[in-house]
């Protein structure tokens, strides 16, 4: 079975390569901690696990985390900060989408085979930053350990 650290740097190496941020972190930073010269930013929490076990009485492992994305949305009214959410949204998604491999065995993100799934689930909170001026989306992971 892989460890948990072995589980969270394939996690955040996968998100982190979605898209071109400026700065990310795998300790969680709040986003009144983050300036608009370290966005667009990424930063991870790890949220909870849940254990259970399988039907043949085999011990599982459910971690579920959020990744945050933080971004300067700006105060000019006739820009809309959800532009560019929306296309930090969509390179998640299609970075945590099966690729390769994964694709071929079952259509499942194993993070390089050290899970039997990994991928979004769950309401995700945005505040595109109409109002403020800065912009965070906090998405919702389970991955499941065999």
């Amino acid at each position: 079975m892989p460890t948990r650290e072995q589980i969270s740097v394939a996690f955040f190496d996968l998100i982190t390569g979605a898209a071109d941020f400026t700065a990310t972190s795998r300790r969680f930073v709040h986003w009144d901690q983050v300036n608009e010269t370290q966005m667009p930013f990424l930063t991870m929490l790890k949220s909870g696990e849940v254990r259970g076990r399988q039907a043949e009485g085999l011990p599982t492992l459910t971690i579920n985390a959020h990744v945050f994305i933080y971004l300067s949305a700006g105060m000019d009214p006739k820009d809309v900060p959800d532009t560019a959410m929306n296309a930090l949204l969509d390179a998640i998604d299609v970075a945590v989408a099966p690729s390769g491999a994964d694709a071929l065995a079952g259509n499942k993100q194993t993070l390089g085979g050290l899970v039997s799934h990994c991928y979004p689930l769950g309401p995700v909170f945005i505040d595109t930053g109409d109002t403020d001026g800065k912009a965070v989306a906090a998405i919702p992971f389970q991955i499941l350990v065999p």
